[in-house]
């Protein structure tokens, strides 16, 4: 699907500098709209599935084994004492229809909420540093020259 944000840089390669990992399936990118208590959050897209439930089940297992690494990562990238795992599916509301799993990293007395009022765009310049150093913090993060 040619409009969809997330199948252009999966196809194109846009903003691979944001890119902190990438399998043949599933790609990890900082989120353009975070907390300001939580940085980093990170979204998985895969191919263009708009469903949870119409996700291929090898693809499915893939998709939730790298949120898992991506959970352990957040705490080495960003010092997280943990994090919070969502998948939104077709809700009010929501402008992206391609499946992903947000990675939020969650710190003492961050005052996480969700929805969250304050959430606003983070700039690439900061997204790209939260990719590098995710992308350190995960095993396999590191992409070969000429790998994507």
């Amino acid at each position: 699907m040619s409009d969809c944000a997330f199948c252009r840089i999966g196809r194109d390669g846009i903003g691979e500098e944001l890119v902190a990992y990438r399998s043949k399936n599933v790609f990890v990118v900082p989120a353009l709209k975070q907390r300001q208590n939580n940085p980093g959050h990170a979204l998985l897209p895969v191919s263009h599935v708009t469903d949870l439930h119409d996700v291929p089940i090898d693809l499915l297992h893939e998709i939730f084994e790298v949120t898992a690494r991506v959970t352990s990562a957040v705490k080495d990238a960003y010092g997280a004492v943990g994090s919070t795992v969502t998948q939104n599916n077709h809700i009010p509301g929501q402008v992206l229809h391609h499946v992903h799993v947000h990675v939020v990293p969650r710190f003492e007395d961050d005052g996480f909420r969700m929805p969250d009022p304050e959430v606003r765009e983070a700039p690439w310049d900061v997204r790209r540093a939260r990719a590098e150093a995710l992308r350190e913090a995960l095993p396999g993060g590191r992409r070969p020259p000429g790998s994507y």
